[in-house]
């Protein structure tokens, strides 16, 4: 008896040693876009006269919980894994979340607050969004509980570039255009001028949905006037959405935007114009991903077995 009992502890001892020194899993997403660069014009007259075509590689690496992700991009050179990844961090306190994300140029900050009474998630001090009863339980739970960052990357998807977020956008879970009945019903933001810094914009921001539930229609616009923000729904099919974005930064920058969005595959493709108003100059370009492979890592940091993994996948 006292052999079979010793032979167990020796057992127990070996998988739990065992399961201490398991390796810890990532996953890696490698996204492959194509951009065409169109060139420049003025008054509607090209500057040059070929268009211009670069690969981007893009390589997201989550830990299991998805509240981390280092992010690397290679534009039109060799991947490397001496390269410092950009690194973004979703971590709890008692009453807020903290969302960090660290750039090669700058940092971005943003503090998050749920509302439970009247279903609100706060953004900093300012910024505010009511959803619906099904959307708030949902975030509540995954972003709140479980610190998921590609949901939260959904949630925020067409203010992004408000919070220096847009580096992200290719990770969003698409979850709430899987799901009908998910719905931001407004909000309301707040934001300083870039050239006039004690000047405060207020926006209001309105949300519609067709009668499937999709986002048809977003309009951000000042208390003045201004429109800063509009999206429409031009066609959905079968989880395949298609949107129209008008974007005016402070009368300065004016871009208009053709959106092709599959959920399925998790893709988003764009064709971009946009127009320097000071300078009369507009560029058009063209980005279509071309391939999204997943594979399993076991380090957060680029390696040269996952770059050997994702050339032998193309």
């Amino acid at each position: 008896m006292k052999k079979i009992t010793y032979i167990l502890f020796l057992l127990l001892a070996f998988h739990i040693n065992a399961f201490a020194q398991a390796p810890k899993s990532y996953i890696l997403t490698h996204i492959i876009n194509k951009t065409i660069d169109k060139g420049e014009y003025v008054e509607d007259r090209r500057m040059d006269k070929k268009d211009r075509i670069s690969i981007n590689n893009l390589i997201y690496i989550f830990n299991s919980k998805k509240d981390s992700v280092a992010f690397y991009e290679f534009n039109d050179s060799p991947i490397s894994e001496s390269k410092v990844p950009n690194l973004c961090t979703l971590t709890k306190n008692q009453s807020s979340l903290l969302l960090n994300y660290k750039n090669e140029s700058y940092s971005t900050k943003l503090t998050i607050t749920f509302g439970d009474k009247q279903k609100t998630v706060s953004i900093g001090d300012k910024d505010i969004f009511y959803l619906n009863d099904s959307y708030y339980k949902y975030l509540r739970k995954s972003i709140g509980d479980h610190l998921n960052i590609t949901d939260l990357i959904d949630f925020l998807e067409d203010f992004l570039a408000d919070y220096n977020l847009d580096d992200l956008k290719y990770i969003s879970s698409y979850e709430k255009y899987k799901h009908k009945d998910f719905k931001i019903l407004k909000g309301y933001m707040e934001s300083y001028r870039t050239q006039a810094s004690d000047y405060l914009d207020k926006w209001n921001v309105k949300f519609s949905y067709n009668e499937a539930g999709i986002p048809k229609y977003i309009l951000k616009d000042s208390t003045e006037g201004d429109q800063q923000i509009e999206k429409k729904l031009i066609s959905s099919n079968k989880g395949v959405f298609k949107y129209t974005t008008h974007t005016n930064a402070e009368s300065r920058l004016i871009t208009d935007r053709e959106i092709l969005i599959d959920s399925n595959k998790k893709s988003y493709d764009e064709k971009v114009i946009s127009l320097q108003v000071g300078l009369g100059k507009e560029t058009r370009y063209e980005t279509k991903q071309i391939s999204n492979t997943i594979i399993p890592s076991r380090e957060f940091i680029l390696t040269a077995g996952n770059i050997s993994k994702m050339t032998l996948l193309k």
